[in-house]
Formats: structure tokens, sequence, C-alpha cells
């Protein structure tokens, strides 16, 4: 009898859907990314509407001192996060919780999709379940202040719900979010679109993936690191249908600390400036 083929996570993933949403065709990204904000604002198709109006970018306002931050050791370098305890309290507690027990430490980055977003906290290389794994399910906690920007932490689990609501559900894996290009086209498209307001212009400064905007939970920001951070997402896969690093990102420990011990005000800039990753790697068009 023929043995079951051991598949990747990518290739477990390879629906239509996780196509749609994870892996980027610049044909159509400008229209994807642009009303996946239109259809937030405007409420469109039964999406709950968001006053951008009222929004408050706690990510890029500083934190209190003793905000707490989830630091990030890997083998290529260190990163820190922000973690939002009171706008995602349930997924937040779980979090942390498990940061303390050390289940991240030794665990794996088993995607990249290059400069946007890579995945980890998985116990195998390649992202599939195993013994250790923890298959906790947590309903989405949506908060209209925390948006995938760049640096953006999103839980990201398996899907649940039913048939009329379907869902993804928070769990133990990480999806660390990058950025598409901001280009200037694409930054005209979406002023005409949805119009000019401090969402939009937030993630034409600091970049980031729009279309996960409010499907996701997002828990936290990271804000110092940044070096390391682009290295991760800029690693050589496999190959296009495969994500899996050729070679091996480890997470080799995650602690958790506050905001007084890691300060960087720098980052929570939202001014022109050196504070801009679209300029830093795109380039001024």
């Amino acid at each position: 009898m023929k043995e079951k083929e051991n598949k990747s996570y990518a290739d477990v993933k390879k629906s239509q859907r996780f196509r749609s949403y994870f892996q980027f065709s610049m044909i159509a990204v400008v229209l994807v990314l642009i009303f996946a904000l239109f259809n937030l604002f405007t409420g469109r198709k039964g999406v709950k509407k968001v006053d951008p109006d009222t929004v408050e970018l706690i990510q890029f306002e500083i934190p209190a001192d003793d905000a707490p931050v989830a630091v990030f050791e890997t083998n290529m370098g260190t990163f820190r996060a922000v973690v939002y305890k009171e706008q995602v309290p349930q997924f937040s507690e779980y979090f942390i919780g498990k940061v303390g027990e050390g289940y991240y430490d030794g665990t794996n980055v088993f995607a990249v999709q290059k400069d946007v977003y890579f995945m980890g906290g998985s116990k195998s290389k390649d992202g599939a379940d195993t013994s250790d794994t923890d298959k906790t399910a947590i309903e989405p906690e949506l908060c209209p202040d925390l948006w995938p920007f760049r640096g953006a932490l999103i839980s990201y689990g398996d899907k649940g719900g039913n048939i009329f609501n379907q869902k993804i559900m928070s769990g133990s894996r990480i999806l660390f979010c990058d950025t598409v290009e901001f280009t200037d086209e694409f930054k005209e498209e979406m002023d005409s679109t949805v119009g000019q307001n401090k969402v939009s212009d937030a993630f034409k400064l600091k970049g980031g993936i729009p279309n996960f905007s409010q499907q996701y939970t997002v828990f936290a920001q990271v804000y110092d690191g940044f070096d390391a951070y682009d290295k991760i997402c800029a690693a050589e896969v496999v190959s296009e249908d495969n994500m899996q690093p050729k070679d091996s990102v480890v997470i080799n420990k995650v602690y958790m600390s506050t905001y007084g011990e890691n300060k960087n005000d720098s980052f929570f800039s939202l001014e022109d400036g050196e504070s801009s990753p679209q300029a830093d790697r795109f380039g001024s068009e």
C-alpha cells in the first residue's frame, strides 16, 4: 500500500481561499486591497462598518512603561512587539500564558511570502501538526483600533464557524505582517476609492496588508528589531508553491518583558521620514 504523502502546511492550505488571501497576484492586488478597505468603511456585503474617523491608531501611540512586550529571539536576530491586552483580552491571556510555558521556544517559521508576511510558531519545520502542537481554537477578537500594518502580529488558526458564518479562529500559529508595495498609482486609487483618512494614510506611510483588515485577531505590534524581521521575510523558500524557507528559520526563545525595559519611541511617529518603511524599502517614486 502506498504511504500517504506528508504534506507541508502550505500544501494543505492550497485552497482557493488560502490563495486569495495569502498569495498575491500583482495584477489584481490593487483592486483586492483597496476594496477590502472600501467594504469595511461602507459596510457592504454584510461586513461590519468601521468609521475611520473614530478609529484610534493605538499601534502608533507610545505604550505605557508597563505595557507587555514579547521579545522574539531568532537565529536571524531579535525583534520586539507590544501586546494589546485590553483590546484582545482572551487571546492575549492565551498567548502570554503559552510564552510563559516556553511553548514558542524552538518553534519554526514555516512559510514566507517574500516581503509580504511570514508564518511562525510551529513545532514542525513545514507547519504540520505534531503531538506537541497546541490546537486551541479561540473566537476571533476584531478590534477597530488594531490593523494589519507592517509589523502587526496576527493569530492564525483553522476554520471555524458554520457554513453560513465561516471564520478563521485564533490559534497558536502566528502570521507576521510585512507589507505590499504602496506605489504612487496604488495610493491614488486608494484615495479615490476610500478617501483620505487616518487608517489609509497610516497604511501608506507605515505599510501593511490592507485585505487582512478586520478579519483576524491582530494582537501585537513589532516596534523594534526590523532588521531581523525583514531578513526573515526575505528568506529564500523551497518554491513558489512550497513557501517553506530553504534554510531553517528558528524562533529560539520568546519571553515577556515590558515597554519600559525595551523602549524605542522613534517607531511610533506618524510623520514622514525615517519611520517610513515604504521609503526605506521601495524608494520614492
